[in-house]
């Protein structure tokens, strides 16, 4: 009879933690439940714990092997986790995305010097200024600025990745916050080939940089637009994407005394060149003798080849055939051109002042 008892309680219970009495219930006040994998089936408390700290043990192992593949001189620990991140850990395709990248910033030539996209980013397209409440940083982006027919396609794409690259500087965080601003912009504003050149360049080169975007307005529109422009993004990238239709809504992700005063914030901050790192005051000044040179928008420009047609008392004209009352008027000859521009060369060799442009010393 004391045999069966003693086979009885060294039986094991279907499996442990079974046949626990209240008394021990009572011990154990964690035990109740509050989740999946909150403890093991042994009632241990540290079972999270301990897998946390293995999973961050197998990522610290991935990201050596990840340096020692690629090069410890070539990436650093912050970049290869980051791109391990990117591809769910695989390490074949984060291997691949990484090498990928390390070869596109030697022929796109990174980081980019401002001055070889200047033009574009005097528009003030696009800038970043200030920080969200996450401690990103903010990228604004005005659709308002864009313009296809005048922009030149490789300049807007150098003057886009050059704010990338200072965003992921300056950054507290290493994330971007981008405002897409709406306001203001038409079909003609529409840059859908720009789009299709910058997306796969930003996705495959600067990986868990975007933290999210915010888009603003976000009307009728908009779904239009992004009802075809969210197949060229990556489904992560597609849930960042947060539609703002009333303006307060963007203090919910930028605090007041951060946001632009455009956008009901109190930063009075306006775009300016001195806003671009590493521009200085006389790297404006060719800049500026081009925009002179060039004509107004919807003018031809002038043709130096066609003669100029001249009528006592009426301003000069320029024309391919006679008109009455009208008689050609040949060039000059090439001695009085020479010293026309000689006479004129003291005014063009001008040195500019700093005053001209305010914000450099």
């Amino acid at each position: 009879m004391q045999q069966s008892q003693q086979q009885q309680q060294q039986t094991p219970p279907p499996y442990p933690g079974m046949q626990q009495s209240q008394q021990q219930q009572q011990q154990r006040p964690w035990q109740t439940p509050q989740g999946p994998g909150q403890w093991d089936n042994q009632g241990n408390p540290q079972a999270l714990q301990a897998q946390s700290w293995a999973k961050a043990q197998q990522e610290t192992m991935a990201v050596n092997a990840m340096r020692q593949r690629i090069g410890h001189d070539s990436v650093d620990e912050e970049t290869a986790r980051r791109f391990l991140r990117a591809r769910d850990w695989d390490f074949e395709k984060s291997a691949q995305l990484l090498y990928d990248f390390i070869q596109w910033k030697q022929t796109f030539g990174c980081p980019v010097n401002p001055r070889s996209c200047l033009p574009e980013l005097l528009k003030g397209k696009t800038f970043i200024h200030g920080t969200d409440r996450n401690g990103n940083a903010v990228m604004y982006h005005f659709v308002r600025k864009q313009d296809p027919s005048v922009r030149d396609l490789q300049k807007a794409v150098r003057s886009i990745v050059f704010w990338a690259e200072q965003a992921e500087a300056t950054s507290q965080t290493g994330k971007v916050t981008l405002i897409f601003v709406r306001a203001g912009s038409t079909t003609a504003n529409s840059d859908v080939t720009l789009a299709r050149a910058i997306a796969p360049i930003l996705q495959n080169n600067f990986p868990e940089r975007l933290d999210q975007v915010l888009v603003y307005p976000s009307g009728p529109g908009f779904r239009i637009a992004w009802s075809t422009f969210q197949w060229f993004v990556d489904p992560s990238t597609r849930k960042k994407v947060h539609p703002i239709t009333q303006q307060y809504e963007l203090t919910h992700y930028v605090s007041p005394d951060q946001l632009l005063v455009e956008f009901g914030g109190q930063d009075s901050f306006q775009f300016s060149p001195a806003a671009i790192p590493g521009i200085n005051w006389w790297d404006l000044e060719p800049n500026q003798q081009q925009q002179q040179q060039q004509p107004p928008q919807g003018q031809a420009s002038p043709n130096p080849n066609q003669h100029q047609y001249q009528q006592t008392g009426s301003p000069a004209r320029t024309g391919p055939s006679k008109q009455q009352g009208w008689s050609p008027q040949p060039p000059p000859p090439p001695q009085q051109q020479q010293q026309q521009q000689y006479q004129y060369a003291p005014q063009q060799q001008q040195q500019p002042s700093p005053q001209q442009y305010p914000g450099y010393h």
